[in-house]
């Protein structure tokens, strides 16, 4: 009897502990979950090619615009919103390489883009141009980044537009 007792005293302890360990009390909360972590804003650009373009040009439909992702990861449902005050926004390119008229406001793809002033073309007077791009998740809306363009002219009714740089 006396080396059932202190094999009565283990088995016990053992069965007290195990019965602790598999059960949680109800008064215990569990993990919180993480709060939401607000993404970083992107640094974008906008990369223009030519830095002048007349519409007497024929190697071009007009300025390219190319979005530029300097900072971040970009998701894959990433909505490019073009918008300009004066011109208007045109496709050029494979498989057909037809123009396609977008609009002065275009959301599109990481997709380039050219900006012109054709439809313009008869204007006795052209305004500075102030190119925007907005970068959205398509998913929330929310914006994930932007960046601005400025372009000017040769003359107050010229013909040569000029890319003049980031608006700040």
């Amino acid at each position: 009897m006396n080396l059932n007792k202190p094999l009565l005293i283990a088995l016990t302890i053992g069965i007290i502990f195990i019965a602790g360990c598999l059960t949680t009390p109800a008064s215990q909360p569990g993990p919180s979950p993480a709060p939401p972590v607000a993404a970083a804003l992107l640094v974008m650009a906008i990369n223009a090619t030519p830095a002048r373009y007349s519409l007497v040009m024929s190697s071009t439909i007009g300025i390219r615009l190319t979005p530029a992702n300097v900072s971040g990861i970009l998701p894959p449902d990433a909505q490019f919103t073009w918008r300009t005050n004066y011109g208007t926004f045109y496709h050029w390119g494979p498989p057909g390489f037809r123009v396609v008229e977008l609009a002065p406001e275009y959301t599109g793809t990481a997709e380039p883009v050219y900006w012109s002033y054709l439809a313009e073309q008869d204007a006795k007077l052209r305004p500075p141009v102030v190119v925007n791009l907005t970068v959205t998740e398509s998913s929330t809306g929310s914006v994930l980044g932007s960046a601005s363009l400025k372009i000017g002219w040769e003359s107050p009714n010229g013909t040569v537009a000029v890319v003049e740089g980031e608006v700040s």
